[in-house]
């Protein structure tokens, strides 16, 4: 199988006149994708053409004039500090978006499409100052983006050319080998859009990434096809209550996925930081957690909440530490996906180990009783105590399940009372 694989890799290669990417399968300082819960989606976007949903403007609703005044003016030193305010594990960062404008000094984008590709390496900038900050990143690629170009560009890229678009595979893989070639041994994986529509050639893409280094993540947006994809996301169709996936969950925290005029934060960081511990907590999750999703105006500046949004979120997962990060879901007491938030009165992580469960109470009892059924697992517990101040927590086990009292002078959290039991 791997020498077929190969074979179709090199056949592939030599047809569309582009050299293999030199492989680097060094990704030791990668975490799994299983340990990721926390993440930030930035889209900062050039379209240079009429487009229906906009682009990124200055902050006064300005229209940006250019893709080189787009990418000169993005402040990375600042995205990244506030990626860093939200404990952000890792950044998907749109390398381009509709109209496929590059945000780096792109050959095959010159070859194929000349004026679509900038002259500062944003991306290469981006990437150094993550990587600082030990902030994984992201590269979003949109292999099916044909439909977002104008026809003179679509024939020069064979995006309107009939099944089965050899041309259009050639271009989108000669892009992607170029993007491995600058990125790959700093990159973690790539987030693939577009759903992989019949026209677009994925197990190709996924050859061209694999071949590369087998350690890098492909992800799929709205879909989990095998070819491809090793895992999935879903994108912005949360309502309530809200339910859990297994997939990562993108969702966007204001109107639209990149700043717009006047745009505002409507989504508030409590709701995030619970949704994400739900998203930590669900029995057969892939990863990825939570990717909450918006973008900056040029020169460093937000729409309104965001910076707060972002400080706020970092500051509730601070107080839950390792109750979150570095924990799996608990086996004792499950939780399911499509699970919703609001009807979810309690979700329960565990250390790698097994040997400390943590329960997370969204929702407390009155009193300070809560009784919980009897661990699905059969597990005996033996002790608990808050995570917050390592007050003893009374435990009580029978044939009935588990009850939890907490001390006299101790209180549930408004948030989330986080119980540590052993």
């Amino acid at each position: 199988m791997r020498s077929l694989i190969l074979f179709s890799i090199l056949f592939f290669m030599f047809s569309a006149g582009c050299s293999v990417p030199q492989k680097n399968d060094d990704k030791s300082g990668t975490p799994d994708y299983q340990d990721l819960h926390n993440g930030i989606f930035i889209h900062y976007t050039y379209v240079g053409k009429p487009y229906r949903w906009g682009s990124t403007p200055w902050a006064d609703g300005t229209p940006v004039e250019s893709l080189n005044e787009l990418a000169d003016n993005l402040d990375v030193p600042d995205l990244v500090a506030l990626a860093e305010s939200a404990r952000a594990q890792y950044l998907i960062f749109t390398t381009f978006h509709a109209n496929m404008q590059v945000l780096f000094p792109s050959k095959v984008m010159d070859r194929y499409l000349p004026g679509h590709t900038s002259r500062r390496d944003v991306i290469g900038d981006l990437i150094a100052a993550l990587k600082a900050k030990n902030i994984q990143i992201i590269i979003y690629f949109h292999p099916s983006d044909a439909h977002d170009m104008t026809e003179e560009d679509q024939s020069l890229t064979g995006g309107n050319d009939p099944m089965p678009r050899e041309r259009w595979n050639d271009f989108v893989n000669e892009l992607l080998s170029e993007i491995l070639e600058r990125y790959g041994k700093d990159i973690s994986g790539f987030l693939i859009d577009g759903g992989l529509p019949r026209y677009v050639d994925a197990a190709r893409l996924r050859a061209t990434i694999k071949d590369y280094s087998p350690q890098l993540w492909i992800i799929q947006n709205a879909g989990l096809n095998p070819r491809c994809a090793d895992y999935a996301a879903n994108e912005d169709n949360m309502s309530p209550p809200f339910p859990s996936t297994s997939w990562m969950m993108m969702q966007r925290i204001s109107s639209e996925w990149w700043a717009k005029k006047e745009g505002n934060a409507i989504y508030n960081p409590e709701f995030a930081y619970c949704y994400t511990v739900l998203q930590a907590a669900v029995a057969n999750r892939l990863g990825g957690g939570a990717a909450w999703s918006f973008g900056p105006y040029p020169d460093g500046y937000w729409e309104l909440g965001v910076r707060s949004f972002c400080r706020d979120l970092g500051q509730f997962f601070d107080k839950a530490g390792k109750s979150l990060f570095g924990t799996r879901p608990s086996q004792a007491y499950l939780t399911v996906e499509k699970q919703g938030l609001l009807e979810t009165q309690y979700v329960a992580t565990e250390s790698k180990d097994g040997k400390t469960t943590y329960l997370h109470v969204f929702h407390p009892p009155q009193g300070k009783t809560l009784k919980l059924p009897s661990p699905v697992n059969g597990r005996q517990f033996k002790s608990a105590q808050l995570f917050s101040n390592k007050n003893k927590v009374t435990l009580q086990q029978d044939a009935g399940g588990l009850t939890l009292i907490l001390q006299p002078s101790d209180k549930w959290d408004n948030l989330d009372t986080i119980i540590e039991i052993e």
